[in-house]
């Protein structure tokens, strides 16, 4: 669905060519000038983020292989842009959240998870930041599909498509930053679900004398689970092992 970003690249052999491209990230391209004047309408936020757990790795779609521009600093290209909705609203993003059709969001087939980009429709000169948290275009050579959201505000959703230019934004790294991504990074384990309370905190009980972590009981309607966490990602990883081997076989990581 997306227009392949353009490299310059010479060389000899094809196959040399083949690798070369599959490596590189794009140049930028010098955007044209909208046809109206530039109308800014509010999008989203952008505000720094950790890297998603999921959604960051290179993948393959019908056949073809698409590399993920990890730490990529520049992103600024012209070309085209649809929009998508109804049929995977409610369903799950390529970074694992839930697609909500009306918000300000966008597929991309390279950028990392999440990203955050200017979009500027060529043709009316309507302006808007949207966050990148899914994977696509995959038909033709749109380089971008927004939310339902998106395109609405973008005036694209009568006409299906429109030329746009797309800015990569790099929101400000705070003074907390790696802080957060150690938050982030860390994972909570489910270690059993029951109807009865007595046993869950006699479990609980047992855990922490064991392992040195206290479980906590959640209780969700009539059932009651236990959880440990959040912890560091190291931490969480070795107990889970342990866990599985003393007989938590079901145990599993809740994030």
């Amino acid at each position: 669905m997306v227009n392949k970003p353009y490299y310059f690249v010479v060389c000899v052999l094809p196959l040399l060519l083949l690798a070369a491209c599959s490596s590189q990230q794009p140049t930028t391209s010098v955007p044209a000038t909208p046809r109206q004047p530039l109308i800014d309408i509010n999008g989203a936020v952008p505000r720094f983020e950790p890297p998603s757990r999921i959604g960051n790795q290179d993948y393959e779609v019908l056949g073809q292989r698409y590399k993920v521009w990890n730490g990529i600093q520049q992103y600024d290209i012209e070309g085209t842009a649809s929009w998508y909705g109804p049929g995977f609203h409610g369903k799950y993003t390529s970074n694992g959240e839930l697609y909500d059709q009306e918000d300000i969001s966008a597929a991309h087939k390279n950028l990392p998870l999440p990203s955050y980009l200017r979009v500027t429709n060529l043709e009316n000169g309507h302006r808007l930041i949207v966050r990148v948290n899914d994977r696509g275009p995959f038909h033709g050579d749109r380089i971008l599909d927004l939310s339902r959201g998106a395109a609405s505000r973008l005036g694209i959703l009568k006409p299906g498509t429109a030329r746009v230019h797309v800015e990569l934004i790099h929101p400000p790294r705070p003074a907390n930053a790696e802080q957060l991504i150690a938050q982030h990074q860390s994972r909570t384990i489910q270690l059993l679900a029951t109807n009865d309370l007595k046993k869950a905190k006699e479990v609980a009980s047992d855990v922490e004398r064991r392992y040195g972590v206290p479980p906590r009981v959640v209780a969700i309607n009539s059932m009651y689970k236990l959880h440990v966490g959040p912890l560091e990602k190291p931490q969480a990883e070795q107990l889970l092992s342990k866990l599985k081997g003393s007989g938590f076989r079901g145990a599993f990581f809740l994030n």
